[in-house]
């Protein structure tokens, strides 16, 4: 075993350090237009996906922001548009990268409201408008967008939460897009969290904020979920049909980073060792960034929890009704497991959220945790209904004649020999529960994989978390399995064992 993972570690360490394309010497782009012939990464669902889209010859990669920077070096992309500031903040030296031209679709940023909520839009537009007159807000606005990676503490103790009825709480949708909006130890924080945090103690509301896909957000806000996005979106007329934006508050514009062939230091990489001791310092120690990871653990082992006991409830009443003596009972039942085995379950979780519980103050675990009962409950359905109907009908026929009634019959000889059958295959489906639940990002819950998501986001660093994660899952699949061999070993008979 031990081996095994020597191996596969070594394996992933080799195909890291590979490229995926020949790289070309590109810095003699000036221009947009240049980009033709190329293959250029952006943040997935940004208004540079929407623009480079429109441009023909240019091959748009789309990814998360963790990963923008990672395609450039590994030669997955020829380039990537990341915010300029952003940029002038990084050490893009050390990684051998180089910003070629700012001023990428120069737009602005804004807060978005729902279109129902103009007083409260105008009350955040009037606060602005105030800071902006009297340069306070020009004040903050250089204190972070000058600031080194060591500001990130940046805190100015407005009391924003809390739990007063007298105040409104307005729920509020962000994306880790650093320095405007990101995470660290003492909680969401960043310019535009800054000016949203004065304007509530100001205005007299209390503020939750909600991490999400940068995607998911205007979904969201027009279904209810949340109040207000703060994530340094832009105003496009294609989001103003549905998004009602506050007065601009940021100006700027992306900038076009590559490869720097001028760059010699990128030959003399530290060695391996060195470069995991630097990762392993980035990605858990600085800004106690572990303990986001250790909060996505609990969250994804209390969701695999809940939503196996769930599935399990689910699986049992879906199985009674589909073995239902009535046609009509068991045709529809085996309709209704049809269609949830049909859909994916991303689709499912998203139309719970979203939808189903879209004006209900349910929380997006608590969502999860119904979506994956009712999809795993019509795969365990099918694996109890195979187990029950494995069972010989003599079987009923020997308890009933030793005088047992039906229950007795159930419980005490049917029931353990269908589960010898039921366990080894339900296994799979338990271990293939828990990984699914990394897709839960997708409805603003931070699991392990939202956690490192945010952190690589952070960090730019796509291998230490995602080998991180994969390792934690591996664990936590292993543990489930031993548990439910044992639990198995323990119904089978000591004479089928020997």
């Amino acid at each position: 075993m031990r081996n095994l993972f020597l191996l596969m570690t070594a394996a992933v360490l080799w195909l890291s350090s590979c490229t995926g394309r020949k790289v070309q010497d590109l810095s003699d782009v000036k221009s947009v237009e240049d980009f033709r012939g190329h293959s250029v990464a952006v943040p997935m669902g940004s208004s540079y996906d929407l623009m480079l889209s429109e441009i023909d010859g240019i091959e748009v990669v789309r990814l998360g922001l963790g990963e923008l920077l990672v395609a450039v070096e590994k030669g997955r992309a020829d380039f990537c548009i990341q915010d300029q500031y952003l940029m002038k903040i990084l050490d893009l030296e050390s990684r051998g990268l180089t910003s070629l031209f700012d001023n990428i679709l120069p737009g602005t940023a804004a807060a978005g409201f729902r279109k129902q909520d103009s007083v409260l839009c105008s009350q955040f537009n009037a606060y602005l408008r105030d800071k902006m007159a009297s340069g306070e807000y020009d004040r903050w606005k250089e204190n972070w967008l000058s600031a080194t990676d060591s500001m990130a503490s940046v805190s100015f103790g407005i009391p924003v939460h809390g739990n007063d009825p007298d105040k409104r709480s307005l729920k509020v949708g962000v994306t880790n897009i650093y320095p405007y909006i990101y995470l660290n130890e003492e909680g969401i924080t960043g310019l535009e969290v800054d000016l949203f945090n004065r304007f509530c103690f100001s205005a007299g509301y209390q503020v939750e904020y909600e991490v999400n896909e940068f995607t998911a957000l205007i979904p969201a806000l027009n279904s209810g979920k949340i109040d207000v996005i703060l994530s340094h979106m832009r105003k496009t007329e294609e989001r103003a049909k549905q998004v009602l934006f506050s007065d601009s508050y940021i100006e700027g514009g992306g900038a076009a980073v590559c490869r720097d062939w001028n760059n010699q230091d990128r030959k003399n990489r530290p060695g391996l060792g060195k470069r995991l001791k630097e990762s392993f310092n980035d990605n858990l120690v600085v800004e106690q960034r572990w303990k986001l990871m250790v909060d996505g653990l609990w969250e994804t082992l209390s969701i695999s929890l809940f939503s196996i006991i769930a599935a399990i409830l689910m699986g049992i009443l879906f199985c009674r009704l589909h073995m239902s003596g009535r046609n009509v009972v068991s045709k529809s039942a085996g309709t209704l497991i049809g269609l949830l085995r049909g859909i994916p379950l991303l689709i499912i979780l998203m139309i719970m959220f979203y939808v189903v519980f879209a004006s209900s103050g349910i929380t997006g675990t608590w969502v999860t945790v119904m979506s994956f009962g009712f999809y795993y409950g019509a795969y365990f359905s099918e694996v109890f209904r195979t187990g029950m109907e494995s069972i010989d009908k003599g079987q009923w026929e020997a308890g009933f004649a030793l005088g047992l009634g039906k229950f007795q019959t159930f419980h005490k000889v049917v029931l353990p020999q269908a589960l010898n059958r039921i366990i080894p295959v339900l296994k799979g489906e338990v271990i293939a529960l828990i990984k699914m639940t990394s897709v839960v990002g997708y409805v603003a819950v931070i699991d392990l994989t939202k956690a490192s998501d945010i952190i690589r986001s952070r960090t730019f660093d796509a291998f230490f978390p995602l080998i991180l994660v994969s390792v934690i899952y591996i664990l936590l699949s292993w543990l489930v399995g031993m548990g439910l061999d044992a639990i198995d070993r323990k119904l089978t008979p000591k004479s089928r064992q020997s």
